[in-house]
């Protein structure tokens, strides 16, 4: 028994030294550069101009250049090849490895993004520090600018810095949080189109509200780096970019990424305005939920897809007016009314913009297609990404309104 005894804790004395022993490979913190965004533009001198945003940890400094823009942050910027090569050699300039796990934003210029960004998505995919979760953002300025311009005023220049930042799609519908594993998704399906998240920098100095946009469609109405708003914070995240494949199309500005989030069933909740049924100038302002799904159906007449989208709100109304009472069942009625009519309409055109302008499927209506093929080859020789462009649409919104 001693024996045994004797052999087991000899045992036992080899495992925990070899658990406490160091590692000569490991890398430590102060080894490890953590990017916590990366911007990717057209180069000056070489194919890419590749940026990144590392976190400064502690009292640490880092030794590369670039501009800093904050105690907790800095940008450093090479032109080069590949996104790979950039890394290495941005590796070698700061005497440090760039770590990718902590990157919480990938921001494309819109000039790249027109010639196409599959090769920069499937590099970073297939990045083992690269997480899924990660935002892809196009932006409307160049990349490098978007970073070097981030000057958050209520939060330090982190990864949960951009996290934040893209929380406001809950509570405002004006954007969505669109990861790098959805754009990789969908870039390589067959029922929808990618699209993500349009970023800009705010030039409030030449930003002025347009007069000839009605009240009650002005808030919807801008695009990153459009609105009408003074702050210290020059970024700004409003809109969606529409891709065919890997390459961009178009934009949609705040209200039509409203009526997205609405039809693929993003939508938390957002304040939206409409015009007043009791005065012509006047606006009504409502809180919008869902109390269920979009219900989506779509009909191949003769090869033609129709398409119908049964929509249900609930509203708040927010606003009021002394001399109204919205208590009563007729006048709640008739905002009920102004509410589907506003939103129907909108949904409308944010559907035909899609379908025949930028001729993409955004909002997958091609998995409600898929199911009538027999076999992958028929569905493939079907072309639902190309038949889109031949929809028809009809939108029904149902809305409950209610005075708090």
């Amino acid at each position: 028994m001693q024996i045994k005894r004797l052999i087991s804790l000899i045992i036992i004395i080899i495992f925990c030294s070899i658990s406490l022993s160091g590692c000569y490979s490991a890398q430590g913190l102060e080894t490890l550069a953590y990017a916590v965004a990366i911007g990717i533009d057209k180069g000056d001198n070489d194919k890419l101009k590749l940026s990144f945003q590392f976190a400064i940890l502690g009292n640490s400094s880092s030794s590369g250049g670039g501009s800093s823009q904050s105690q907790e942050s800095t940008v450093t910027s090479v032109d080069c090849a590949s996104i790979d090569s950039g890394i290495s050699l941005v590796d070698n300039y700061i005497s440090k490895k760039v770590n990718l796990s902590h990157c919480k934003a990938i921001i494309i210029s819109e000039e790249l993004a027109y010639e196409g960004v599959s090769e920069y998505i499937f590099t970073l995919v297939n990045d083992l520090e690269m997480r899924p979760d990660c935002n892809i953002i196009i932006s409307r300025c160049d990349a490098s600018d978007y970073l070097e311009n981030s000057k958050p005023t209520l939060e330090s220049v982190s990864a949960r810095y951009y996290e934040l930042t893209l929380n406001s799609s809950e509570y405002t519908g004006f954007t969505e949080d669109v990861t790098l594993s959805d754009f990789y998704s969908d870039m390589l399906s067959t029922t929808t189109q990618p699209h993500a998240i349009l970023g800009g920098i705010n030039t409030s100095s030449e930003n002025s509200s347009n007069n000839d946009i009605a009240p009650y469609d002005l808030q919807g109405s801008y695009k990153a780096g459009e609105t009408p708003i003074k702050s210290e914070t020059v970024l700004e995240n409003m809109g969606l970019a529409v891709f065919n494949h890997d390459r961009l199309v178009g934009e949609l500005n705040g209200m039509e990424s409203l009526c997205h989030l609405l039809i693929v069933n993003k939508f938390k909740s957002a304040t939206i305005s409409i015009p007043s049924p009791f005065n012509s100038e006047a606006i009504i302002n409502l809180y919008l939920t869902t109390p269920k799904d979009t219900e989506s159906s779509v009909e191949l007449i003769n090869g033609t897809p129709y398409i119908t989208c049964n929509v249900f709100v609930t509203g708040n109304i927010t606003s009021l007016d002394e001399n109204l009472d919205y208590s009563t069942e007729e006048n709640l009625k008739l905002i009920e009314d102004y509410t589907n009519s506003y939103l129907e309409q909108n949904i409308l055109s944010y559907l035909y913009k899609t379908s025949k302008e930028y001729k993409c499927d955004i909002a997958n209506f091609g998995r409600h297609v898929i199911g009538n093929y027999l076999t992958w080859n028929d569905w493939i020789e079907s072309d639902w990404l190309y038949n889109y462009q031949n929809s028809f649409f009809s939108v029904n919104v149902n809305s409950n309104i209610r005075n708090r």
